[in-house]
């Protein structure tokens, strides 16, 4: 029988108390998984995202099967756990790979740490921790006696941060589900999703020429490299300066790291750096443009792409920075509203740095994705979400970007609550083993709906 939960509102750890059996499992599960370093890496044979990608797609294939799970690996690519043995699919989408553990770390951020309430390490929250939780609903479901009408199948994925080529071979290669969610973002239903776009800003010296304007100080700004990834707020930032006499010296600025859909959660270094170049003579082009256009500006407004619509406004992180004596280039991840188009985007800006020589080049594009709040997979998981909490909630769209856009009749559905810090991309990610069980219930119940 489903655990209904009392009328009144619930806490988490109300909700996690139905999958209290199974928390030391998941911990474990939990932990294994994390000590993998998942980043995406050189193409190798079997291993299209590197080996420490394949490591993680076998490790979690290996652990569904000691659960009863059916394990398929499709090419390296991408993997799942199938149970049921005919008719039409339910799916569950997450994602094994983790972007990069920048400095900071108050430990290794592949040797996870479990305290009293929390597990700490890169991938807990996003996303490997959530797939955990996915697979243990169905391990409920399973020890119950619960029959899914069709299929369940959960799929893990190995290039979300980076592109999701993933599930473009999964559609390639495997059968489409007809419904299903991903615990990729936050609670209750993601209907909507803002569109991605990955913008360079170039700046090149003329033919025979440099940007080695000295300054009051007989400086010269050699070199700037800042951030890994457009979709993470840059903890550091190296300027490399050469004085007069030609010793060269590099200054380290630091920040704060967060998502870069919400880049006011963190403190960009490449803001905190361009800010201090700037106070020198005779900076750097690059700096210029970035303290007139950018500064500490996440809205767009100087660049004239500023603005909003029912998904939210737009957003705008400097992500990747790079510069010498010959050339600069920015990467902005911008996060536009849904209803927009990333043309109008891409000519706004072009007019906004020709004052200054530079030009814009789109590098990434996903499109929004414009769901329907009031379609039945979003009414029914809402219905799930909201029986189970006694909240009264109802469906939001989001800035960042899931697997909900790669394949139809998808959408985010947690694990995040409400009013929780987003911990993503950050360092020191971490997620509560009260939210890793709280998910599991309720993913239970929203499959055992959309299953039974």
């Amino acid at each position: 029988m489903p655990w209904i939960p009392r009328k009144k509102q619930m806490d988490k750890q109300t909700i996690a108390q139905s999958m209290a059996a199974y928390r030391e499992a998941m911990i474990q599960a939990t932990v294994a998984l994390c000590a993998i370093p998942s980043v995406k890496g050189r193409p190798e044979t079997g291993a299209p995202f590197g080996l420490e990608t394949k490591k993680s797609l076998d490790a979690f294939l290996a652990l569904g099967a000691d659960l009863g799970f059916t394990p398929v690996d499709l090419d390296g690519y991408c993997g799942y756990l199938d149970w049921g043995v005919e008719g039409p699919i339910t799916a569950v989408l997450g994602h094994l790979d983790v972007v990069p553990a920048i400095d900071g770390w108050s430990h290794d951020p592949f040797s996870p740490i479990v305290t009293d309430d929390k597990i700490i390490a890169r991938g807990t929250a996003d996303d490997k921790g959530p797939l955990v939780s996915a697979l243990y609903a169905l391990k409920a479901l399973k020890d119950e006696g619960f029959v899914p009408k069709g299929r369940i199948r959960l799929i893990a994925g190995l290039d979300e941060e980076s592109g999701s080529a993933c599930m473009h071979h999964y559609s390639e290669v495997a059968e489409l589900p007809s419904a299903g969610f991903t615990p990729d973002a936050s609670f209750p239903v993601i209907y909507a999703e803002k569109g991605i776009a990955h913008i360079k800003i170039q700046l090149k010296s003329q033919p025979g020429q440099s940007f080695s304007r000295p300054d009051g100080h007989g400086q010269v700004l050699l070199a700037a490299v800042a951030g890994q990834r457009a979709n993470m707020v840059p903890a550091r930032c190296d300027l490399t300066w050469q004085d007069d006499q030609g010793h060269v010296t590099t200054e380290t600025y630091a920040g704060k790291a967060a998502h870069a859909s919400l880049p006011w959660e963190g403190h960009n270094a490449i803001g905190v750096a361009m800010a201090t170049a700037a106070q020198r003579p005779g900076a750097h082009p690059m700096v210029q443009l970035y303290q007139a256009l950018i500064a500490d500006d996440w809205t767009g407004q100087a660049l004239g792409v500023a603005g909003q619509d029912s998904s939210g406004p737009l957003t705008l992180n400097p992500g990747v920075l790079k510069l010498d004596l010959e050339r600069g280039s920015l990467i902005l991840d911008i996060r536009y509203p849904a209803s927009w188009q990333v043309d109008t985007i891409l000519a706004r800006m072009t007019a906004a740095v020709a004052p200054f020589q530079a030009t814009v080049e789109l590098v990434s594009h996903t499109p929004p994705l414009v769901g329907d709040p009031g379609r039945p997979l979003v009414k029914t998981l809402m219905a799930v979400y909201n029986r189970m909490t006694g909240a009264n909630q109802v469906a939001i769209a989001i800035g960042g970007g899931t697997y909900a856009r790669a394949m139809p009749n998808i959408v985010a559905f947690g694990p995040s609550f409400p009013g929780e810090p987003d911990v993503c991309h950050q360092v020191d990610e971490f997620i509560t083993i009260e939210k890793l069980l709280a998910s599991a219930a309720i993913y239970r119940e929203a499959l055992r709906e959309l299953a039974g």
